[in-house]
């Protein structure tokens, strides 16, 4: 075969992510380049598929080329059953596109390349009538999904063949962009499906001694700012921040309870009317030209502009605890607790972590990271990383 045209149907928790224990692989479909159609039940169904499985491998050994859209969801459900496609070269129509179009259009859908070049559309019954009604894949009528999974696989290949088109008369530079972008995809697949293997032990210690870093900062913050309302101690809050350093006005919304309900969805419970207090607080700090934000009477707080205040020895000491703070918060939240909370919302397997790297996102076309950011993590995490080597 010249070419194949692979989709899969999955389950639909944490939008059908491979490496999620729950999820399962419902429905392989496969368009060949001699517009043959097959369609395997997978998990759809309660059965034994080590046959469907079998007769997939001897399909895709003889394939030259993959078409996908959207590949590595796709290779990595493959991956995951034990297919090997390790001969075969990749043509990710998604990524294609994003190159097409100068990297300007980031994540398209399939829908969105076929409209882009006057093809058809899915079919939108899967998706309207039983996912965004919280109907998991198995619980769609088989006649139903088959149609749909058929459907995807027609207009991904009416997409590949014209986009086959538009590159054969691409200068030859940005044909090798592609190809080397293929190339790369499987690269990017493979440091996926590995995933990084994390010390959850060891984050919750961090994250322990983090805690009581933060506490004590706390402490001597809202001593320093002992004046204030209780309202305005809350040093995420940009716009409280701003106003317990640079002066001004802040609005807290107290509820007061006015009675209860006496009919209704609602009998018994309080009744409550909201009333607005404003607290006018003084200037302790001088704005650094240029800090002042496009709402009025409020001024930035981020690192660089805490940093770049002139004050005496004394008060730096106060500036700089806020900036700890918010790096401390920032490595419980984002990543001790953090990547615990995506570790175990995601339904990940043992101690890893599956991030995904994009190629097309960054309009620069960079890689970008997601679910989690793997790019930037901070030096705290090197030792919380652990090798299998």
């Amino acid at each position: 075969m010249d070419y194949l045209v692979i989709d899969c149907e999955t389950s639909t928790f944490q939008k059908g992510n491979a490496y999620s224990k729950r999820n399962k692989l419902c429905l392989v479909g496969i368009k060949t380049s001699d517009k043959s159609d097959y369609c395997f039940d997978i998990e759809y169904s309660d059965h034994n598929y080590a046959g469907h499985i079998a007769v997939i491998q001897e399909i895709i050994n003889d394939a030259k080329t993959l078409v996908l859209f959207n590949a590595k969801f796709d290779l990595a459900w493959l991956l995951r059953y034990g297919i090997d496609f390790s001969h075969c070269r990749i043509w990710d129509c998604q990524l294609v596109h994003f190159i097409l179009s100068g990297q300007q259009a980031v994540f398209p859908s399939l829908n969105q390349v076929a409209e882009c070049h006057q093809l058809g559309t899915k079919l939108d019954i899967v998706k309207e009538e039983y996912w965004n009604k919280g109907l998991d894949t198995t619980e769609v009528p088989i006649e139903i999904l088959t149609d749909y999974l058929v459907q995807d696989l027609s207009l991904t290949e009416q997409v590949y063949l014209k986009q086959v088109e538009l590159v054969a008369s691409a200068p030859l530079s940005l044909q090798r962009l592609i190809s080397l972008s293929n190339q790369d995809l499987l690269v990017l697949l493979e440091m996926e499906n590995n995933g990084i293997k994390m010390n959850f032990q060891g984050m919750i210690y961090a994250s322990s001694t983090t805690n009581e870093q933060i506490l004590t900062i706390k402490e001597n913050l809202n001593d320093f700012f002992r004046d204030a309302p209780d309202y305005c101690l809350d040093y995420n809050s940009g716009d409280n921040l701003s106003t317990l350093l640079f002066g001004g006005k802040i609005i807290e919304p107290v509820r007061t309870v006015i009675g209860v309900y006496k009919t209704g969805a609602k009998i018994g419970q309080d009744r409550y009317r909201v009333s607005l207090v404003e607290h006018v607080l003084p200037r302790r700090f001088e704005p650094p030209r240029g800090s002042n934000l496009k709402k009025e009477g409020f001024f930035a707080t981020n690192e660089a502009t805490l940093r770049s205040i002139k004050v005496q020895k004394e008060s730096r000491v106060i500036l700089n605890q806020l900036i700890e703070l918010s790096k401390l918060e920032k490595l419980n939240n984002t990543y001790y607790d953090g990547f615990r909370t995506l570790h175990e919302t995601k339904d990940w397997e043992r101690d890893y972590i599956y991030g995904q790297f994009n190629q097309v996102v960054a309009r620069t076309g960079r890689l970008s990271s997601s679910a989690p950011n793997l790019q930037n993590l901070p030096p705290e995490m090197d030792n919380l990383i652990e090798t299998r080597f």
